[in-house]
């Protein structure tokens, strides 16, 4: 598959999942490395408390590693760099004035890694026995000397047997053909060509997405690591509003 290098199955998989405070209003979601963003006012879960309630899910899932050499020769072409600079252009007019706000911008790779995700993770919920709800995603980004080394985890997990019955790890054994539905699915959404031509803009009510709407790339908010924010299926596939920024552009 054009930049894609390879497709790790993932057939035991471990999740521990921790609760280590509350928060009102504006949630403490994951950064762009997965790691908890504590730049929102946290309350602690007690006083003195030296441990925190926790659970362990057991489940599979699909790995996928991109190509560090395309994501850096993508990343360079006028096309997207434009894309990128309307995007930031929407994200400092989220924050502006907002000093709770305080995530930096992910990185127009970061924008196509987590939309292909979505666009993969509805294909593959159609065949692999695990509703849509029921997986999850994992974006990995980190920049090399080699490059920038990107990849996304596709997986679902229990407490019990039901996250290690091997649906998810089957349907990775064709992986192709589930890509493949996957692009074809980004091409085109029913809100086109009002979702395809969405530009952020002072007035609008999604500053941090470019071609995205409930009919082609929302999930549910369980499955999303970012809470359905940083998308935009142009960066992926060719849409109606032809940019010429897109990932597969052979799709």
């Amino acid at each position: 598959m054009l930049g894609i290098k390879k497709v790790v199955l993932v057939h035991r998989l471990r999740e521990v999942v921790a609760q280590v405070g509350f928060t009102r209003f504006e949630p403490a979601s994951a950064d762009i490395h997965g790691e908890l963003d504590l730049g929102v006012t946290r309350a602690s879960i007690g006083l003195e408390t030296p441990w925190f309630p926790a659970y362990e899910n057991r489940g599979e899932g699909i790995f996928l590693e991109f190509k560090p050499e395309a994501l850096e020769h993508w990343g360079k072409e006028a096309a997207v760099v434009e894309r990128a600079r309307i995007l930031h252009e929407g994200y400092r007019l989220w924050a502006k004035g907002d000093a709770a706000k305080t995530k930096d911008f992910p990185g127009i790779v970061y924008y196509m890694l987590h939309s292909f995700s979505h666009l993969l993770l509805n294909a593959i919920a159609l065949e692999c026995g695990y509703p849509g709800s029921s997986l999850r995603e994992r974006i990995y980004l980190c920049p090399t000397r080699q490059g920038i080394r990107g990849g996304i985890l596709i997986y679902t997990g229990s407490s019990d047997a039901e996250g290690t019955l091997g649906g998810l790890v089957q349907t990775g054994r064709d992986i192709k053909r589930h890509v493949r539905v996957a692009l074809e699915a980004g091409q085109l959404c029913s809100n086109d060509p009002v979702c395809a031509y969405h530009r952020p803009h002072s007035h609008d009510q999604q500053l941090l997405m470019g071609a995205a709407c409930h009919r082609c790339l929302l999930i549910s908010e369980t499955s999303c690591e970012q809470r359905n924010v940083y998308l935009d299926r142009a960066l992926v596939v060719a849409t109606v509003d032809a940019l010429g920024a897109e990932f597969f552009p052979d799709a």
